[in-house]
């Protein structure tokens, strides 16, 4: 009977966990993933006044007798929108211990030009109607800095005011309607003449339309050079 006993005391005695002889503090490793997270903010070239915020509250990790060594690293590129995951490796005697998932929120600011006010579709834009604002952006380089980039084209879309804007959301007015008495250039081989045409289609600075050559009833493709004149090039 004693030798059972003791034989059960030993079985215990292997299968219970070898006590702990370090802990790690939670914090310890959400530095290590801001620095990460930091580091390849760097990397992209951003330098802008940026804040970073955990999802997670730090938590103490408790380890093994050994070296231990905390690795932190980006499974995909930081998102500006939504969240971004990081992962703090634990290394314990060079062998992977842990691994401890994080989800940062980024928030970049920069200053823009927002909307003083609604902006709507097809109307032109002046200098009044924006004003330059640090705002939360979403990781586009193109966001509009000089009101002289937009002033006087107009908006594809509606721009709700205190919006950050970019030149993506504009483009020129409309020059010519149908129906529209315009002058047509003809370039051919350097020569250079001139003839009244009728407008069969609208179009904007730099598109091409469809014009009736008012003497020859011809139909031509021309490109818009402004609110009076198209070119055609032969």
């Amino acid at each position: 009977m004693r030798k059972i006993l003791l034989l059960a005391a030993l079985i215990i005695f292997c299968l219970t966990p070898r006590a702990f002889a370090y802990t790690i503090a939670g914090v310890e490793l959400q530095a290590i993933a801001l620095e990460a997270v930091e580091n390849a903010l760097a990397e992209r070239g951003e330098y802008r006044r940026h804040e970073i915020f955990f999802t997670q509250h730090p938590t103490d990790i408790k380890l093994p007798e050994g070296t231990v060594d905390v690795r932190a690293e980006l499974p995909s590129s930081i998102n500006y929108v939504s969240l971004t995951p990081v992962r703090a490796i634990i290394y314990v005697n060079g062998r992977a211990y842990r691994t401890v998932s994080y989800t940062a929120s980024v928030r970049v600011y920069d200053t823009v030009l927002v909307a003083t006010h609604d902006l709507r579709v097809e109307v032109p834009v002046t200098t009044g109607d924006f004003r330059l604002a640090e705002v939360k952006i979403d990781g586009r380089n193109e966001y509009v800095k000089d009101v002289a980039e937009v002033n006087g084209l107009v908006p594809h879309r509606f721009i709700r005011a205190g919006s950050p804007v970019t030149v993506s959301y504009f483009q020129q007015p409309v020059a010519v309607n149908i129906g529209q008495r315009v002058t047509i250039v003809v370039n051919y081989r350097g020569i250079r003449a001139t003839a009244a045409g009728i407008v069969m289609t609208r179009g904007r600075v730099g598109s091409i339309v469809k014009v009736k050559n008012e003497t020859s009833e011809k139909i031509l493709s021309a490109k818009v050079i402004d609110s009076h004149t198209v070119e055609v090039s032969i």
